[in-house]
Order: structure tokens, then sequence, then C-alpha cells
């Protein structure tokens, strides 16, 4: 828990950063690709969590699976995904992340650790009623 509360913090830091020296530019980010349209395939309700799953083509990564388990109600979540391009070629990706809720719309953000390497930071908005998600995924390394 610890770990998810520093990271939160993290979180936290890193945005308000980009708001505070906006004017410097310090932080600009560059999208790693367009915008990813997924379709939520279900949604498990438990007490303390609910766990979204989602998939869809997403640019380089290729048909992703993701999983999103949400803490109720505190806003953290863990996600994992898994991409895979072709017979050959395939991603795994873990991240954590904070969600509020929003004009009917889940709004996320979250750092995610891809296998290749890198690291992306994501802004992904769901519509539970719709089950839709659309995912912007932006490069930090």
């Amino acid at each position: 828990m610890n770990k998810i509360i520093y990271i939160y913090i993290y979180i936290s830091l890193l945005m308000f950063t980009g708001v505070s020296f906006a004017d410097h530019h310090l932080l600009s980010l560059e999208a790693r690709q367009s915008t990813t349209e997924l379709e939520i395939t279900s949604i498990t309700l438990g007490e303390g969590s609910s766990v979204i799953n989602a998939e869809g083509k997403m640019g380089e990564y290729g048909r992703v699976y993701v999983t999103f388990t949400l803490a109720i109600p505190d806003g953290t979540y863990t996600t994992q995904g898994r991409g895979y391009v072709d017979e050959e070629t395939f991603f795994t990706g873990s991240g954590v992340g904070v969600w509020h809720y929003a004009g009917g719309n889940i709004i996320m953000y979250q750092l995610v650790n891809i296998s290749d390497g890198t690291i992306n930071f994501d802004r992904t908005i769901i519509n539970p009623l719709n089950r839709t998600a659309s995912m912007d995924v932006y490069i930090l390394k």
C-alpha cells in the first residue's frame, strides 16, 4: 500500500511541476501514437475494488488486452496489459495511477512500464455506459 501512496505522490508532483513551470517548458509530453479506442469487455465489481477489462488495436503495441483494478473509493489503481503485434512480437506492461469520476466518465492517469524498456504516461477516459474507452499515450522514456 505504501508503494501506491508514493506513486500517487509522484504523479501529483509530476502534474504540479508541469503546471507550476509551464512557462519554462520543463515538462512537455510527446504522443507515442494516436488516440486508441478500446472496447470494455467486462466489469467485475467487488467490495473495495472494481476490475475493468478492455481490448483494442493500439498503434505500435498491436492487439492489446488491458485490465484496470480500481481501488474504491481511494482513487488509485493498478493496470496490466499485453500487446500482440504478430506471431513473433508481444509486449507486456504494468502501471499504477489515479482516477476520478466526472461527467459520467472514469478519468484515469497512469505511469506504465513496458517490457521493451519504455515508460509511458497515459490518460484514459472510460465511458461505462457505452462500454468504450479512449487512451492517449505519451513518451516519458
